[in-house]
């Protein structure tokens, strides 16, 4: 299952007098946000451990690569630390090395990205040798 996203806003609450229907539909629209925030995180680590740019355009790059950098690499806390985003970026690496779900909604859009490069950089698109050249 994919690893719950700590922070505010987790908890789906529904209007007061509203329904079971209304509460179980307000769950899972916050838990189908928290997958997609978790994704696109994890595509925002993935792109941070490869960026060399010192002037990079993704708005996330620089603080994530500060996390990454300057603290994450040497905690040692686990899902203990209250450091912000160092859990949960070690979660979401973990989850993603350990993922056996071809399907997995928050490891789908970093597998299809990694699929796509190799593909540009000529491999085969399930990992074989290199494409020949035309």
């Amino acid at each position: 299952p994919p690893p719950a996203v700590a922070g505010p806003g987790t908890v789906a609450r529904a209007a007061p007098g509203g329904d079971a229907a209304a509460q179980v539909q307000a769950a899972q629209a916050q838990q189908q946000r928290n997958i997609q925030a978790q994704a696109r995180f994890l595509l925002v680590l993935a792109h941070v451990m490869k960026c060399q740019s010192g002037d990079c355009r993704v708005t996330e790059c620089a603080p994530t690569k500060a996390l990454v950098t300057q603290h994450t690499r040497q905690c040692r806390a686990g899902d203990q630390c209250t450091y912000s985003r160092c859990a949960l970026s070690k979660r979401l690496m973990r989850h993603h090395r350990e993922c056996q779900d071809q399907g997995c909604p928050v490891c789908l859009p970093l597998r299809r990205q990694l699929a796509q490069a190799k593909v540009a950089a000529g491999a085969g698109p399930l990992g074989g040798p290199p494409r020949p050249a035309p």
